[in-house]
């Protein structure tokens, strides 16, 4: 998925970045139970963020979405909003932006993309993940960092955009029962199919089948979360995790 992304920016400020407002495409995915927008981001200010919203659309986006799901459709859902700024969606702000309007694309935009809903509203239910993006080149032998976030039964993973160069990319994901143990290897008695993280939790991959390059339909690899796995396990636990399917991967914009 190649190209550069056209996008109308106005500067109220023009000494302040997080008041540049422009128009945002996210990434739409997600069930008939969820649905997620995550930003499209790039190396360049206003647009170096990257975000994971948790949202429910306007009937007419629903409507739509799950109309093109019936069909059999089964590439990417853009969405591209009114103009604002991404900062605004910072849950650590004092009054975060927690509602927008947009149009409802099927695949995207600058790519041939169609229209198939106009004027949607987007509520955003919690944001799931929020970081500035680091424009220094990445110099290191970092391990792959992911988000892993979704309810119980249904998860992604969101590749982590560090330093450049990157990619962008998420993919259904399961946890695998009976591999659940702690830091050290001891098994916990932790059934997977109730685990859900509405927070995306930052994971390290390492092997089992893992490549160490983007993610594959039907990779497993072992993931290290530092979030608990039960009420009386220890901190952090290994499980392993599979890919099912990639939703979005785009490399041109973070090269």
């Amino acid at each position: 998925m190649n190209g550069t992304h056209t996008r109308t920016l106005r500067f109220t400020d023009e000494h302040d970045t997080t008041t540049v407002a422009g128009t945002n495409g996210m990434v739409v995915f997600g069930t008939g139970i969820d649905c997620y927008f995550s930003h499209r981001p790039m190396f360049v200010s206003p647009y170096d963020i990257q975000v994971v919203l948790d949202v429910e659309l306007d009937e007419r986006g629903r409507r739509a979405l799950g109309a093109d799901r019936r069909i059999g459709f089964g590439g990417v859902h853009c969405f591209d909003t009114e103009e604002f700024a991404v900062a605004e969606l910072d849950p650590r702000r004092e009054q975060p932006r927690t509602t927008f309007r947009g149009t409802l694309i099927r695949g995207h935009r600058e790519r041939g993309g169609v229209p198939i809903a106009k004027d949607v509203l987007a509520q955003v239910r919690m944001v799931v993940s929020f970081a500035q993006l680091d424009p220094h080149p990445h110099r290191g032998g970092e391990l792959l960092t992911h988000l892993c976030f979704g309810r119980a039964g249904r998860l992604y993973l969101a590749h982590r955009i560090g330093r450049r160069p990157s990619f962008d990319q998420i993919v259904v994901a399961r946890l695998i029962p009976g591999t659940v143990t702690d830091m050290l290897g001891v098994p916990l008695p932790v059934d997977v199919r109730d685990l859900e993280f509405e927070n995306a939790q930052p994971i390290m991959l390492g092997q089992r089948e893992f490549t160490g390059q983007r993610l594959r339909t039907g990779e497993v690899a072992v993931a290290a979360f530092h979030a608990t796995a039960s009420a009386e396990g220890a901190d952090g636990f290994l499980a392993e995790v599979a890919v099912e399917r990639e939703i979005y991967l785009e490399v041109a914009d973070l090269a």
